[in-house]
């Protein structure tokens, strides 16, 4: 009797201790109680790997942006981030293609240089956005690093950059596709043009400004909860690497610019 009460213990001591390969979490059981993951050893492997594919972590993402986006960069069994933002820009380039078509045919400001010269103007300036993105991350590093008092290294603040992009870009795209191709009217991307002011004063300006806000704040709230800081201190920090990156990003594909575009008048490929 002592001898079948030892084993008893012992068994359920070694189901206590046993740790979810697809959450991280203490398990016991045939399955996990924190991710309903099989824990059984003759369990298919394909079930493990399906719980880890794009669709059921962006869901995951979706029930709970900020707590699940932390969760995951948090999750050391979790290092599928960088093709899940692989994934969200291919579906990101496939939704924003249109609008970049578009840009690149609109007539504005610049309309009275040639077309060869507007479309390379818009393409630079779709590439700032992933250079400033580029720069952002390394100044806001930078930053958090230095003012908080938590650890964490480059490669885990890679991590949660990875899940918040990937979880942002594809329905920044797939609003963008809605409002500026399907509905016609102003977009989040339009805010960064020139704009009259009965424009600003539309529904759909204003919700592109609310909708804008709420990405800063997501932003702002993971940091928060990453670095273990106040939230004011998260705000500031985040604010002044973005609008230092901004400066940074501008003034670079200014350069960047105009030391092509020289390049591809002389040499006779481009008209002014």
């Amino acid at each position: 009797m002592i001898l079948s009460m030892h084993r008893t213990t012992a068994f359920a001591g070694s189901q206590a201790t046993t740790t979810c390969a697809d959450c991280g979490a203490p398990a016991g059981g045939n399955f996990c109680s924190n991710c309903g993951a099989d824990l059984r050893a003759d369990a298919p492997s394909i079930l493990g790997s399906a719980r880890r594919t794009f669709p059921v972590v962006y869901l995951q993402l979706l029930r709970s942006p900020i707590l699940r986006t932390v969760a995951l960069a948090e999750d050391k069994t979790y290092r599928e981030h960088l093709s899940f933002l692989l994934t969200a820009i291919g579906i990101f380039c496939l939704l924003f293609l249109p609008t970049l078509f578009a840009a690149a045919t609109a007539a504005g400001p610049e309309a009275h240089v040639s077309e060869g010269m507007q479309t390379l103007m818009k393409v630079l300036s779709q590439a700032g956005v992933y250079v400033g993105a580029a720069i952002t991350f390394l100044l806001a590093f930078g930053l958090f690093r230095y003012f908080s008092r938590e650890p964490r290294s480059l490669q885990a603040y890679f991590k949660l950059y990875c899940l918040a992009f990937g979880l942002v870009m594809p329905m920044y795209a797939a609003y963008e596709f809605f409002t500026r191709h399907m509905l016609g009217v102003t977009g989040m991307s339009s805010l960064n043009g020139l704009m009259t002011d009965a424009q600003w004063a539309t529904p759909s300006t204003i919700l592109a400004v609310v909708l804008a806000l709420l990405l800063w704040a997501y932003f702002i709230a993971i940091h928060r909860r990453f670095w273990r800081l106040p939230l004011w201190k998260a705000g500031v920090l985040y604010v002044v690497a973005a609008t230092a990156s901004y400066q940074l990003t501008f003034w670079l594909m200014y350069a960047v610019g105009y030391g092509v575009a020289k390049v591809l008048i002389t040499s006779g490929m481009l008209q002014s």
